[in-house]
């Protein structure tokens, strides 16, 4: 294996076992790891085959707690939220975009942090299709849409298995249709089908190894996971950025 294999290989295992525990945060810590050693676009895509595999296995396994309606208003708000992402990228510069992303995911965790207890955001049915549309829209810009996702589901007061379960076939839908659309224009190479072959299968041995911690972390110590993964993509969101 080469050093690029190598840095790509572990940093699935980590971020995989960090999304088993709270849901989101694989491709985020995952593409901050491997951008230090491979170009971007090959970042991007190896990323996203490889969390079609990890997105399978969770969908399996928390796939039954899942909140279907909820998961389907936020994946059909992710249509028009992709269309106005692409349209935002016309205009504005993408290091902008991170800029305003990673200062509104660190604020955001702090609020939630000081402000524990007080729910201005209800789950319903605009709710969750103006969520998935944020989420499409900086997906498109910024790629950057577990946080909001994972806002939500902390506001809407799920229980981890539910937040697991909703979250998981949501992104799951959401990579599908990512795929399909960048197989059918031949991005996928043979190269980023030979880090996927590495990659995926630590990404879902990262997955099993954290299923039965979860079962062990009560709520409250589940909100601080999610909330710390959420500050932490801000700041590798804020980092990218201004490198």
């Amino acid at each position: 294996m080469d050093l690029p294999l190598i840095v790509s290989v572990l940093a699935w295992f980590v971020a995989s076992f960090v999304t088993g525990l709270c849901g989101i945060g694989a491709a985020a810590i995952a593409t901050a790891i491997q951008i230090t050693v491979l170009p971007v676009q090959t970042v991007v895509l190896v990323s996203c085959l490889t969390g079609l595999a990890a997105g399978l296995v969770m969908c399996f396994r928390y796939g039954r707690y899942c909140r279907w309606t909820t998961a389907l208003l936020m994946f059909a708000g992710t249509i028009p939220g992709s269309l106005a992402g692409l349209q935002i990228l016309q205009y504005a510069p993408a290091t902008i975009l991170e800029v305003f992303v990673g200062i509104m995911l660190i604020f955001c965790t702090a609020g939630m942090a000081l402000f524990r207890n007080l729910r201005f955001l209800q789950e319903g049915t605009m709710a969750s299709f103006l969520v998935g549309v944020a989420g499409g829209m900086l997906g498109t810009c910024v790629n950057i849409d577990g946080p909001v996702v994972a806002l939500y589901g902390l506001q809407a007061g799920w229980q981890p298995l539910v937040f697991l379960g909703t979250t998981s076939i949501y992104f799951f839908l959401r990579i599908v249709v990512t795929c399909t659309v960048q197989a059918s224009a031949g991005l996928y190479t043979a190269e980023i089908v030979h880090y996927v072959q590495y990659c995926a299968p630590f990404a879902v041995l990262g997955l099993l190894l954290a299923m039965p911690v979860i079962r062990r972390i009560n709520t409250q110590t589940f909100r601080r996971v999610v909330q710390a993964v959420i500050l932490l993509a801000g700041i590798l969101c804020l980092g990218r950025a201004l490198v």
